[in-house]
């Protein structure tokens, strides 16, 4: 498991002049930035070979200032040590990757590593209406058809 961190203010300039669609995160971030102002530092649990574009489309969502920590996982059994790792890092929030193979909203690997994290007072947030089943706090994207849904 590899950790790889990166600050979005240098990556914003290599994102500058990349054509990278971020319609999935953008109404998640202005969600998340609506509701946690000074919360800057979110965290991915994901597959990074096969994630890294939505990580990216996630740090252009995100803008300037916000730092990412995304754990490099390859199998499910992974999900608690991934959980510890982010917790320790301080995250202030996870953001839930759609198209990750494990670490998805709704996956069981995503559940756990969510449940483990809300534990440790770090909560969840995705863009899927499986999301709220796993324990995320809201979820708003594509998967909502643009609507912010809320747990209970």
């Amino acid at each position: 498991m590899n950790r790889l961190s990166t600050s979005l203010g240098a990556a914003a300039l290599v994102l500058a002049g990349l054509a990278l669609s971020a319609e999935d995160f953008q109404p998640l971030m202005r969600t998340t930035q609506a509701t946690w102002p000074e919360k800057r530092h979110i965290g991915v649990i994901c597959n990074y070979r096969t994630s890294q574009s939505q990580v990216w489309d996630l740090a252009k969502a995100a803008g300037e200032g916000a730092l990412i920590t995304v754990v490099d996982t390859r199998s499910a059994d992974q999900s608690s040590a991934a959980a510890h790792l982010l917790a320790n890092q301080k995250a202030e929030f996870v953001v839930l990757m759609p198209g990750d193979r494990l670490f998805r909203d709704g996956s069981f690997a995503a559940t756990v590593a969510v449940n483990r994290l809300a534990s440790r007072g770090v909560p969840a947030i995705g863009t899927m209406p499986a999301a709220l089943k796993q324990g995320a706090v809201f979820c708003v994207g594509d998967g909502t058809e643009g609507q912010l849904l809320v747990t209970d």
